[in-house]
């Protein structure tokens, strides 16, 4: 099992050091693009704009998370698939559930490490600016969007590893139906009652994989 995860960390390293990289490069964005929102405004109005309007000025993180998550995915399913890497590994002596489990755990651990970045990031730019209250709002907020991108990599290692072309459409409808329901709402607090049933949700996409898997150990590899 120790190799397994040495080896999925040699394969995911390169693309963990570009995610970091782009994302940090557009938490800097954000940050200067708030920067020069309190240059060419008055403070009282920006914060009335947060408080009493609802602007997001971070909204453009809204989708960051997700793009990773999807880059993610490929990066460490679609070798698997299209090199014949995942047919080698089921000849190893563990289970597929097992195995299974560990791509995905080192996958959903490299992705923690990013979005944990990202919320940090937000946390630092909206506390330069804005009072404590503002922060804690702003990461609660962001929270359903960073459950997007964990439903895009679990989704787009379902979809990927699906060899029926119509499982894998089903699956991609419903991976899309739980990103929708992360980004349904861009509000302050939107999610604050709902963030665990949310999680939850997306949580289930962890042993749903395990479905599309067996299928292509059972003869459908493509």
């Amino acid at each position: 099992m120790g190799s397994l995860f040495y080896k999925e960390w040699l394969k995911l390293r390169p693309f963990l050091l570009l995610l970091i990289a782009g994302n940090l490069a557009f938490s800097i964005y954000l940050f200067l693009s708030i920067r020069h929102q309190f240059r060419i405004d008055h403070a009282e109005m920006i914060y009335y704009q947060a408080n009493h309007i609802g602007r997001l000025f971070y909204e453009d993180l809204r989708y960051v998370p997700l793009i990773t998550g999807v880059i993610l995915a490929l990066a460490q399913v679609l070798p698997e698939i299209l090199r014949g890497r995942l047919r080698l590994s089921l000849h190893l002596p563990i289970g597929l559930a097992p195995l299974m489990m560990a791509h995905l755990l080192i996958g959903l651990a490299v992705l923690g490490v990013i979005l944990a970045l990202d919320l940090g990031a937000l946390a630092l730019t909206i506390g330069a600016y804005f009072p404590a209250a503002f922060v804690v709002s702003a990461v609660t907020t962001a929270l359903p969007w960073m459950l997007a991108g964990v439903a895009a990599y679990l989704g787009g290692a379902m979809v990927l590893l699906e060899p029926d072309r119509r499982f894998q459409a089903a699956n991609l409808v419903v991976t899309a139906g739980v990103v929708w329901l992360c980004h349904l709402s861009s509000q302050y607090g939107a999610y604050d009652n709902a963030l665990w049933g949310l999680a939850g949700l997306v949580a289930l996409m962890v042993p749903a994989v395990l479905l599309p898997a067996y299928r292509f150990r059972d003869g459908g590899g493509r």
